[in-house]
């Protein structure tokens, strides 16, 4: 199923771009041009154009932007705001060169209207190019072809940023205010020859939604749904372009997404465990706090089927939670989603070595795998984590033992240095790659945390305190609002 729809992408793409690429080289006359040559040289000339976009040497013929034709008719200037034109005294854009330019990304306000939503989003170093009212009056920066607007982090420089009053349901009623914003979009997607599609954004090259930028760069506040799906597929489909849903989306199940997606089947048909229960023979448990059998190793039916993904030297340590209240069914859904932990500590205050070794490459927090040993504790939620005192005291032994093993200082201050004792939240906080991503997330939470850090004499960070915390790297800002 998904390898026929990646071929009707490629068709589609390959036919479009062809044509474009055709009137591009030849003007207005270039299939009328291709309908005089003889059949022999059209087949030629076709298989040419083939090889040249197939080898990314379209840009020999590919039409480029009169940057300096660009004109918005209607614009009113952000500068000209009285209050507004205050705040940008002290907010200035990066700049960039025109020819960077290859996205749209589309905004909405919610409830805020113009004034207050440009005054929050400047006030937390955000800014969006153009803003469509709900009477369809536009306001922008008459720059915005060299003015680089921190909105979405990590496809900003690229991006022409675009916000529309109210929600998506607000828009499709008003015609006034969907009228303008479908005309700006095609203006410059067509002037600028941006594609007309929503498919691979990790290209950096179409009309996309907040809410996509947010799922595969992160650099978010929140994850409402910003920008409005059905609102793009309206505009889209109105300047004859093509809108793909989330699961079309080009490589949606592979890796390098902040927000995962998953699917069950790719999961199974990929899942070959090379090691663990029943494949492999673990080494002796070489600390105390962790369980062992008669002869020194960890106990089989305890331990987990997984990929070798290579070995770590750790100097970091990852605390999770399971989300599920039970050993056995915790162990299923790791190697179901093809992930493992280092240690798993059940609710009686046991904990288990899944893995061969503790130095064995862990598949359970991006961005932390190749440096921490990761700690999955048995438990639906930070209550019942709470009401698990034989456990949390395990946890304590477990983690004191560890990093006096390691050398691993007692701290959560910076998770980038890769030294320390870590939540899970804040891993997740910083590099994302989970399928589930929330500001306040609580994994196993920062109360949790700090008990735990406190109590085996270490020094524990509230998040505000996390070092770079305010810096826009993080897969979730620390701010009060986005555009």
């Amino acid at each position: 199923m998904e390898t026929a729809v990646k071929a009707k992408h490629l068709r589609e793409n390959f036919k479009n771009l062809f044509l474009e690429r055709t009137n591009g080289l030849y003007g207005s006359n270039g299939r009328i041009l291709l309908k005089r040559l003889g059949t022999l040289w059209q087949k030629i000339v076709i298989l040419s154009l083939f090889f040249l976009i197939l080898n990314d040497c379209s840009s020999f013929f590919r039409r480029k932007p009169q940057f300096d034709q660009i004109r918005i008719d209607g614009l009113k200037s952000f500068y000209e705001e009285p209050v507004i034109g205050k705040l940008l005294e002290s907010r200035k854009p990066g700049l960039r060169k025109q020819e960077s330019i290859s996205a749209i990304i589309l905004h909405n306000s919610g409830k805020l209207n113009w004034s207050e939503y440009a005054r929050r989003s400047l006030e937390n170093e955000f800014m969006i190019h153009f803003f469509v009212d709900s009477q369809g009056v536009m306001y922008g920066d008459p720059k915005f072809l060299t003015s680089v607007w921190i909105a979405s982090p990590g496809i900003d420089e690229e991006s022409i940023h675009i916000a529309y009053e109210g929600s998506p349901e607000s828009l499709t009623s008003n015609s006034i205010q969907k009228q303008t914003l479908t005309q700006l979009v095609q203006q410059l997607s067509e002037s600028i020859y941006i594609p007309k599609s929503n498919l691979d954004i990790i290209s950096k090259k179409g009309i996309f939604t907040h809410n996509q930028a947010k799922r595969r760069f992160g650099g978010f506040v929140d994850f409402s749904s910003c920008g409005g799906e059905q609102a793009l597929k309206a505009i889209l489909l109105e300047i004859e372009g093509t809108y793909y849903e989330e699961e079309s989306w080009k490589d949606r199940f592979e890796s390098g997404w902040v927000l995962k997606k998953e699917s069950k089947q790719i999961l199974k048909d990929t899942f070959k465990p090379t090691n663990g229960r029943g494949i492999t023979k673990a080494e002796k448990v070489i600390l105390k706090t962790i369980e062992s059998d008669e002869d020194g190793f960890p106990p089989e039916a305890y331990r987990v089927k997984y990929t070798f993904r290579g070995k770590i030297k750790p100097s970091c340590l990852v605390l999770h939670y399971t989300a599920i209240p039970d050993y056995f069914n915790s162990l299923r859904t790791l190697e179901a989603r093809n992930l493992t932990a280092t240690i798993m500590v059940d609710k009686d205050g046991k904990a288990y070595q899944l893995v061969d070794l503790l130095e064995d490459r862990a598949a359970a927090a991006t961005g932390t795998n190749d440096n921490c040993i990761q700690i999955e504790i048995v438990a639906k939620d930070t209550a019942e984590l709470f009401a698990q005192p034989v456990q949390t005291e395990k946890v304590k032994e477990l983690v004191l033992e560890l990093c006096k093993y390691y050398k691993i200082p007692l701290t959560n201050e910076s998770i980038e240095s890769y030294s320390g004792i870590f939540s899970h939240s804040q891993a997740k906080k910083r590099w994302g790659g989970s399928i589930f991503l929330n500001a306040k997330d609580f994994d196993p939470g920062e109360e949790y945390m700090e008990h735990i850090l406190t109590s085996i004499g270490g020094k524990y960070y509230p998040e505000p305190q996390w070092k770079d915390r305010k810096s826009n790297t993080w897969a979730i800002l620390f701010r009060n609002f986005q555009p």
